[in-house]
């Protein structure tokens, strides 16, 4: 029988079957029900959130898949709009670069330390909440117009938090292995 305590894996597994769902709504212009869509994934990961952190539901695995989760959902939209031509490449790539940076550093900083400890930082909660308000305010502007000012005003801070998030990551990354490494020399 399966454990309580694997039930926020399964609400995180739940939301990432979902993306492929939300893609095609995205391309059949169901704007409504990609709303709605998202704002189920959002309470998802609000859930297994609480469920873990209330219910001490706590798994290795879900301390990676959740944010994995995250990443997969909004790298997807992000590359989306941009087929779509909602948003600009240089946004969509500036997004997927940063992620792409953090893995590459992320494994590289475990081969050098043989450490990796999951730790977000206060900047890349800022930005993947900002990434969030801006997708939702994309699709939500496709049913319903936003002032192009305000969408322009989203999508700035979306590529000032990434790009200060993935710089932060760097700096913090790099202290960090250089710190170990003169504790092992």
């Amino acid at each position: 029988m399966l454990s309580a305590r694997y039930i926020p894996n399964i609400i995180t597994g739940a939301r990432i079957a979902c993306v492929p769902f939300f893609v095609w709504l995205l391309f059949h212009h169901q704007y409504e029900r990609s709303l709605i869509l998202v704002f189920l994934m959002g309470l998802s990961d609000g859930l297994d959130g609480f469920l873990a952190r209330c219910y001490n539901w706590k798994t290795t695995l879900g301390a990676y898949l959740d944010p994995l989760a995250d990443k997969i959902m909004l790298l997807t939209a992000f590359v989306s709009f941009a087929v779509l031509g909602w948003i600009p490449w240089w946004l969509a790539g500036i997004v997927v670069a940063r992620d792409v940076v953090l893995l590459i550093g992320a494994v590289a900083y475990h081969i050098g330390t043989r450490q990796l400890k999951m730790e977000p930082l206060a900047i890349s909660k800022v930005n993947t909440f900002m990434q969030i308000v801006f997708a939702v305010s994309l699709i939500y502007s496709q049913v319903w117009p936003i002032h192009e000012h305000i969408m322009t005003v989203l999508m700035a801070l979306v590529a000032c938090t990434t790009l200060a998030s993935g710089s932060q990551y760097i700096v913090e990354w790099s202290w960090r292995a250089a710190k170990i490494t003169q504790k092992q020399a």
